[in-house]
């Protein structure tokens, strides 16, 4: 099976994506291009559809499920980073956020461009972002928020680093279907990210304004 009949199929919500994701490896087809043309692409569809309303919540968490099964199948199959991380992300959806449709997809793509990613889950309180931020000693912090009544939680993130005085030390940035560039910056983040393949860029371009700051 290529890599466009798993896209389709976890896109149709069949169940035994990841069952066909398994064939596909063993018959030879490249990991790789199984999670990029499949299983990331399929979710940008799913993703879209459910912006057009063709699909719903429902089958936005179905359709994460199943593209999650199917990770699992592909990532012990993905050839070893090589080399230090270009940086380090904390990512997770905001607290009362439920969807990780999103932010997965970004954490995934963050993780093949060669960033050492931490994904806190979903409904992840304010101080747990910062918590584990500063354990791991990371670059940036992505807050995901799909639901417009979570959408102020990203706030809070932002509020609670500059009560700390900790603003300057972590990028962050924010993502997910109730956000946008124009919120980003009247909350004060370091930039916005439409989808993965812009999340990765915008990470790059964050990544490079530090490492010339550091200079």
């Amino acid at each position: 099976m290529k890599a466009s009949e798993i896209r389709e199929s976890i896109v149709d919500m069949d169940e035994d994506a990841a069952t066909a994701v398994r064939a596909a490896l063993e018959a030879g087809e490249d990991p790789l291009e199984l999670l990029q043309e499949g299983v990331i692409r399929a979710l940008e569809l799913i993703g879209r559809k459910f912006e057009a309303k063709e699909y719903f919540l429902a089958e936005l968490m179905m359709g994460g499920e199943i593209a999650e099964e199917c990770i699992k199948v592909i990532s012990p199959h993905l050839p070893d980073k090589e080399g230090p991380a270009r940086g380090v992300v904390v990512i997770g959806a905001v607290q009362g956020d439920l969807h990780d449709i999103g932010y997965s997809l970004v954490a995934k793509q963050l993780e093949l461009a060669g960033y050492e990613v931490h994904e806190l889950g979903v409904n992840i309180p304010a101080m747990s972002f910062i918590d584990k931020a500063q354990e791991v000693n990371a670059d940036i912090i992505g807050l995901s928020a799909f639901l417009v009544t979570t959408f102020p939680n990203c706030a809070e993130v932002i509020d609670y680093l500059r009560d700390m005085g900790l603003r300057d030390r972590f990028k962050v940035i924010l993502g997910g279907a109730e956000t946008s560039d124009e919120k980003a910056k009247s909350l004060g983040a370091d930039g916005w990210a439409e989808n993965a393949g812009q999340a990765v860029g915008l990470c790059n371009e964050l990544m490079g304004h530090r490492a010339r700051a550091s200079t």
